[in-house]
């Protein structure tokens, strides 16, 4: 496979979205209840604190990273949470999850973040061994989470 195509989403592709996210929350033994009109109020709503990212193979999209953003009270800097992050079995270990988390990363840089941070499920060993070896900085008093530097 040639690199995907990692972009911005589009409310066109909410329903998409929507699947990938039942599919992780089922991964995770969870059941996913969000709507669509939830999801745009999220990432494209005129009160929007979320960004949503697509890798797509051709047409298809194959993985997404939803982005929360929130702001460092005491800093009154912006901070973005790479909050989920889902690419389909069949395409993972191919750099797509990387392509994710760099989109995210650009996208926190824009908005004069310093920073960024990705968990997971604390059962999740593989997305862990992923994260490490992308050289992602693991904040260990904080579960596991993941600190992504932005210079």
């Amino acid at each position: 496979m040639k690199h995907p195509s990692v972009t911005m989403a589009k409310p066109s592709d909410l329903p998409h979205i929507q699947k990938l996210i039942r599919a992780l929350s089922a991964f995770h033994g969870d059941t996913a209840t969000v709507t669509l009109e939830q999801l745009q109020d999220i990432f494209f709503g005129p009160k929007a604190k979320g960004a949503a990212f697509v890798a797509k193979d051709g047409d298809q999209i194959i993985g997404y990273a939803g982005v929360l953003e929130t702001i460092a009270i005491h800093s009154a800097v912006p901070r973005f949470d790479i909050h989920h992050l889902h690419v389909i079995e069949n395409k993972r270990s191919q750099g797509i999850g990387k392509a994710l988390i760099a989109a995210a990363k650009t996208h926190a840089t824009r908005r004069g973040a310093k920073g960024l941070t990705i968990g997971t499920d604390p059962k999740n060993a593989t997305a862990q061994a992923a994260y490490r070896a992308m050289g992602l900085e693991e904040i260990t008093d904080a579960g596991p989470r993941f600190w992504i530097e932005i210079t």
